[in-house]
């Protein structure tokens, strides 16, 4: 008799190829049979998950471990909401060797992480860390961020350097990954906004205009365009830059595009509700922006929805101008999506696995790894049950930030359970994963 460690019976398993009923086992590191009546006899142990879904791990590709939330606490808040995989940024700021950031981060994450990781380059300097961009491929790091806004602050890549990158990761095979939005534009709109006596969170949206984002993704498709390099665009806001990116895709070009859970569900308004704590680079926009991402969501324009989770401490009655850009998100990313996509009808089931898993894995050099449940895949697994109500407080969150942008909102389904290469991440409902537990993951661009 065929021996499992672990056996998942009765469930709905949902991968990005469609839904089926089936049972799902584990031996050993990695997915052993996905089929209906697996035998039970052989298994170590078996769970019954009748009227739940039975998911690939969510792979969140858009972590900041640098805030209140560091390299070991990202992975166990994500943990929480059915993350198994994530890659981080690793910021190398003004002065910072990237190559030491590199290092340093993979060092942490491999004593510390509990689940998964792989790294993406941040490059804060780009001018001169540009030249350590093929020492950091080495070592497993393909995909490198550029920020186009906040000249300000120093973090802009002009497009010198911009275009340099490009084609530099052409010729090493990795992608260029940007957030898009004209710096200097944003720069003297707040110093005409923000600055006035009468200055207050109500204007901050007129400061990083949609026109802006545009005008930003625009620019970054046509400078990968000239260079032949594949480009990512994080975080996507607003339905104005939307036809950009499918022109591009229709055209063959290697253009993909992201979007997160804030400007899938919330509106500018939470800026006016909640002052700083919704302050985020680019801000919460309008309805129709808010719809226009889900109908590119479920069109394929936009192929994966991943969180900025960037928790910081904020005042709320400080200067807003002051305050710092960023919300803890990493925990809701499955039930939000579930909630407002597939149960009101935005997107599928299928569609939802595709975004959540399967996408990020397939664009990030992970896929058949991670991202589906197939024999042979890593057991990357997660137990979903979409009856149970959960309504999300701070109290009720893990982030050290100590506030959501959902307080008080109620979804309707939320994880259960979940294993990582087939050991117990998340047991109803608690986390039981141990630091150090997670394996470090070569990222490659496609």
């Amino acid at each position: 008799m065929e021996q499992f460690d672990v056996l998942l019976v009765n469930g709905l398993v949902v991968t990005g190829e469609g839904v089926r009923r089936a049972d799902v086992a584990i031996r050993g590191e990695q997915i052993a049979a996905v089929a209906p009546n697996l035998p039970r006899t052989g298994a170590r142990e078996v769970v019954d998950v009748k009227g739940k879904y039975v998911l690939p791990g969510i792979i969140d590709v858009h972590v900041h471990p640098v805030y209140l939330d560091d390299v070991e606490h990202c992975s166990r808040v994500a943990a929480y909401g059915g993350t198994t995989t994530i890659i981080h940024y690793a910021y190398a700021r003004t002065g910072d060797s990237l190559l030491q950031k590199v290092e340093e981060m993979l060092e942490d994450g491999q004593a510390h992480s509990l689940t998964d990781f792989g790294l993406h380059g941040g490059m804060f300097e780009a001018s001169r860390q540009i030249a350590e961009i093929p020492q950091v491929m080495r070592l497993g790091v393909r995909t490198f961020k550029f920020f186009m806004p906040y000249i300000k602050q120093g973090w802009t890549t002009d497009d010198y350097h911009l275009v340099k990158a490009m084609d530099l990761l052409a010729e090493l095979g990795g992608m260029v990954m940007v957030h898009a939005e004209n710096g200097g534009a944003i720069d003297y709109l707040e110093d005409k906004y923000l600055t006035r006596p009468d200055a207050s969170a109500a204007y901050f949206n007129l400061t990083r205009p949609a026109a802006m984002e545009e005008e930003a993704v625009f620019r970054a498709i046509r400078m990968a365009e000239v260079t032949g390099c594949p480009l990512y665009i994080v975080h996507n806001t607003t339905r104005r830059a939307l036809r950009h990116i499918r022109e591009a895709q229709e055209a063959g070009q290697q253009v993909y595009a992201e979007t997160c859970p804030q400007y899938l569900t919330l509106t500018k308004k939470v800026v006016e509700e909640r002052g700083a704590l919704a302050k985020i680079g680019p801000p919460i926009r309008t309805e129709e922006d808010r719809l226009a991402l889900w109908d590119a969501l479920a069109e394929g324009v936009i192929q994966v929805v991943a969180t900025d989770h960037a928790p910081k401490r904020k005042d709320v009655n400080g200067d807003f101008l002051a305050q710092p850009f960023g919300s803890p998100q990493i925990e809701t990313l499955l039930p939000l999506v579930h909630d407002e996509g597939v149960n009101r009808g935005r997107i599928s089931l299928v569609r939802m696995v595709q975004v959540l898993s399967e996408n990020p894995a397939r664009i990030f050099g992970l896929y058949p790894q991670k991202g589906t449940l197939a024999p042979g895949s890593d057991a990357d697994v997660v137990v979903f049950d979409p009856t149970r109500e959960f309504t999300i407080r701070a109290e009720n969150q893990h982030s050290k930030a100590g506030y959501t942008l959902y307080e008080g909102r109620t979804v309707l389904g939320w994880p259960e359970l979940s294993f990582q290469r087939g050991r117990a991440v998340l047991r109803d409902g608690e986390v039981v994963a141990q630091p150090g537990q997670g394996r470090f993951l070569e990222v490659g661009g496609r």
